[in-house]
């Protein structure tokens, strides 16, 4: 992959500092309650003895997971990567309205988590726009000149 030159769109300068605030957030809010992250690891994945030293990790390789799309995009207008992430953010969001109300009754973080969901959303939808579109065009274009 060559890294695309040029100016990024605000399209593109949108998606990148939501997903990561998303990102960020995720981690935050795991790593101020360990034991409700690790309880949350636990309803996803029962078979696996989460600790507090498990929970962290997860934690950091959930937010290293969330960089990759973003280099994806931000430095090689990779197509796939924003039908990857227009994917997983819906499967996200539709995960997080599945537990609208255990995250209304989860206390302090629930503010954290709509804002969660609000900044996946707004990478979502800045990846729809036509600058995001011209974004994946140009590395189209600058890749068709390597076969001429």
């Amino acid at each position: 992959m060559k890294v695309v030159s040029g100016p990024r769109p605000l399209a593109i300068r949108v998606f990148a500092a939501a997903f990561l605030a998303a990102a960020a957030i995720r981690l935050g809010q795991g790593l101020a309650d360990v034991e409700l992250a690790a309880l949350g690891l636990a309803i996803r994945l029962p078979w696996f003895s989460w600790d507090r030293d498990w929970t962290i990790v997860a934690m950091s390789a959930e937010f290293t997971i969330a960089l990759i799309p973003i280099a994806w995009i931000y430095l090689f207008a990779a197509p796939f990567a924003r039908w990857l992430v227009l994917g997983f953010g819906t499967l996200k969001l539709w995960g997080m309205g599945a537990n609208a109300v255990l995250m209304l009754q989860t206390g302090s973080f629930a503010l954290l988590r709509w804002a969660e969901a609000a900044f996946v959303l707004l990478a979502m939808f800045s990846l729809l726009t036509a600058g995001a579109h011209r974004w994946f065009a140009r590395r189209q274009e600058a890749g068709a000149e390597i076969f001429e």
